[in-house]
């Protein structure tokens, strides 16, 4: 994930500098060592990562949430009952001057009752009327400052659980700083041997090779940026650059998705990476719980230049308008965390602390993920409170389950991860909890697979399509919560 992490960065930050590099190259077309080495982008990334991390630590060394009260919260509802029900009393000196530890122990057993029952009982009471001149005013007033304090303790606790959280984001924005800056690793030899064939060959198409920088990351995966000017007339496709890159690469290579479509007399930025082993299909169906206007589930899928797919489910809690809006903001935010280059544990945990940040109406929402890499067929899948996932391949079928809370119940994020190695043909089908639960009881799982095998088609839409519909005519056309099947299958190209 660096590499999509800083393939824009890296494009902006090199094309600022493109006037100052050219200005060395030498006549014969040789390339200087300072155009590839020192990186001081590397070097101001882990300043970076490292100023972040301390940041983290402030909040981490910050005082931890309490589950109940402590000794001076209690020395302080002392204090408190006693100025409001004691203070014009006329027996105040007795009961706090020669009785003061027979007042202190009745009022510590009627706090300590509180907190236990909520109220005190019939023989608390009975002793309080031998001891105290006004057991009512009394009784009262420490039903009034103990839930006075009980509230500022979940306010306290409720803003300690938000820098948390702020701190949790702190500290995987450091990660991803420190991730990208590994990941910063130039290739100067092959640098040069590129740059002597692949100039000598942009010649003949009338293009000038202004600039070349090649990147290593993830796996030994090579990332290809050009700076390209065309002549007078020349109007050249990127795919043509491509092809004639890939023969100077020894590997087939593509534009990236975000790379220009042609290159003309104006010096642009071209992006280029190895292309895939693999290719996924993508296909989904989705029906809205009766009588709702809107689907509370939300889906996304993704594809990056990193050669890895993202098919992600999301199912707020509940239906309607406000599930939707829970779904939608967290499918956003996965949008956003993995086309900035977060790997997907950390915007999972990220998600966790925003909607805690924010959870003021106790709104929840699954995570479904699952991450195909297209050059190896690998998958990753990552479920916050999500339904099974299964996965088709050849003649069988395997459950993945999920135990997980979803996304915004607890402080620390909670979810489960998963690998599993595809093969051609293989299809990986995700749903949410109410196509699940539209099937009887019993073995769920079992009859699901069943069904799974029955709809199995080449063709992932229509997969979705047949799926639903049988789940849909087992709920007699009736259904009883929102249902979505988002169905991915591979292919070698």
């Amino acid at each position: 994930m660096c590499a999509l992490a800083m393939s824009g960065w890296r494009a902006g930050q090199w094309l600022a500098n493109g006037a100052r590099i050219r200005g060395r190259r030498e006549e014969r077309g040789q390339r200087t060592g300072s155009a590839v080495y020192p990186l001081p982008e590397k070097e101001q990334l882990e300043q970076y990562a490292e100023a972040f991390y301390g940041l983290s630590k402030l909040f981490q060394a910050m005082p931890c949430q309490k589950e109940r009260l402590g000794d001076a919260d209690m020395e302080g509802l002392f204090q408190a009952v006693k100025e409001q029900a004691c203070t014009d009393c006329a027996r105040m000196e007795e009961c706090w001057g020669s009785r003061y530890f027979e007042s202190c122990r009745i009022l510590y057993e009627m706090l300590d009752e509180l907190g236990r029952e909520g109220e005190l009982s019939p023989g608390l009471r009975e002793r309080l009327e031998l001891q105290c001149g006004s057991p009512e005013l009394l009784a009262g007033a420490a039903c009034e400052c103990y839930s006075q304090a009980r509230m500022d303790l979940m306010w306290n606790n409720r803003m300690l659980e938000q820098r948390t959280a702020t701190g949790e984001q702190i500290f995987q924005t450091a990660e991803l700083l420190k991730h990208a800056a590994d990941g910063f690793a130039g290739a100067p030899e092959r640098e040069q041997k590129i740059w002597k064939k692949l100039r000598r060959e942009l010649r003949y198409l009338d293009i000038e090779l202004e600039d070349l920088r090649v990147f290593i990351c993830e796996k030994q995966r090579m990332e290809v940026y050009l700076l390209l000017r065309s002549g007078k007339r020349a109007c050249v496709s990127a795919k043509t650059i491509a092809e004639v890159l890939s023969e100077c690469c020894g590997e087939k290579m593509r534009p990236a998705w975000n790379c220009r479509a042609a290159v003309n007399g104006e010096p642009a930025n071209f992006h280029f990476v190895p292309d895939t082993k693999f290719q996924i299909f993508c296909g989904i169906s989705r029906i809205t719980k009766a009588g709702e206007m809107v689907s509370g589930d939300n889906y996304a899928f993704l594809q990056r230049d990193t050669g890895k797919v993202v098919m992600s489910l999301a199912d707020g809690m509940g239906s309607g308008v406000r599930a939707c809006r829970e779904s939608e903001k967290v499918i956003e935010l996965l949008e956003q965390f993995l086309n900035a280059g977060f790997p997907q544990e950390t915007a999972v945990r990220m998600i966790n602390s925003c909607m805690l940040l924010q959870n003021r109406q106790q709104m929840f929402s699954t995570i479904d993920l699952c991450m195909v890499d297209l050059y190896s067929a690998g998958c990753d899948m990552i479920k916050s409170g999500a339904a099974s996932t299964f996965l088709f391949q050849g003649n069988e079928i395997e459950v993945i389950h999920s135990n997980a809370f979803p996304a915004g119940v607890l402080q620390q994020s909670d979810y489960e991860s998963m690998h599993r190695q595809l093969r051609a043909g293989s299809s990986i089908i995700m749903m949410t909890d109410g196509v699940m639960d539209a099937l009887p009881q019993e073995d769920r799982e079992r009859l699901m697979a069943e069904l799974i095998g029955r709809s199995a088609t080449r063709n992932a839409k229509e997969y979705a399509r047949r799926l639903m519909e049988k789940v849909y005519l087992m709920q007699k056309l009736q259904a009883r919560d929102d249902m979505t099947i988002l169905v991915g299958t591979i292919w070698e190209k």
